[in-house]
């Protein structure tokens, strides 16, 4: 384990100015399902949802991450209306030396900023409470609006590859190392 503390994953809530942060539950079945559609699936690794039986695998994964600190899968609601699902943004494989970023947000979410501020919060965290070499934050080469996230935090790329997607697509990742600064 990596943790700089004794820190239970599911406690962990990061506030933003315009967003709080919080670990993912089973009441995020219903947002999740109805945004992670074909659009905002394109450039991410699972298929879209067709039904909350989609998300209930991912959800129930996410838990187990949450419960063995393994994986801090969270749930960026809107600050000013807390009740509102703005995306999902997680730190993966956190009892590694390299963990994983990544996040969507919902369509009504988009072009507002709000993918940097979670993540750059996101790595704050980090910076403070584990101890790792770099983060990973793959992207899919054509998400231009997502690549801008690691660039603006002073990413490098650190490898490119092609991932095939359970539903058969290709997705040509460009991997950016991102080293965590202290906020």
């Amino acid at each position: 384990m990596v943790l700089r503390r004794d820190i239970d994953l599911l406690d962990v809530e990061i506030v933003t100015e315009r967003l709080i942060l919080r670990p993912i539950h089973l009441n995020d079945i219903a947002p999740i399902a109805r945004e992670f559609d074909e659009q905002i699936a394109q450039y991410m690794y699972p298929p879209a949802a067709r039904s909350r039986m989609d998300v209930a695998p991912f959800i129930a994964n996410s838990i187990e991450g949450l419960s063995n600190n393994t994986n801090l899968q969270m749930v960026a609601m809107n600050k000013v209306s807390p009740d509102e699902f703005v995306g999902c943004i997680g730190l993966h494989e956190v009892d590694t030396h390299t963990p994983v970023l990544g996040i969507w947000l919902a369509k009504n979410f988009h072009r507002q900023g709000l993918g940097l501020e979670g993540i750059q919060a996101l790595c704050g965290w980090a910076a403070t409470e584990i101890e790792c070499d770099y983060l990973k934050y793959p992207v899919d080469r054509a998400n231009m609006p997502s690549r801008r996230i690691p660039e603006s935090l002073g990413g490098e790329v650190e490898d490119e590859y092609d991932r095939i997607t359970p539903d058969g697509r290709t997705l040509n990742i460009v991997e950016y190392r991102i080293i965590p600064e202290t906020p």
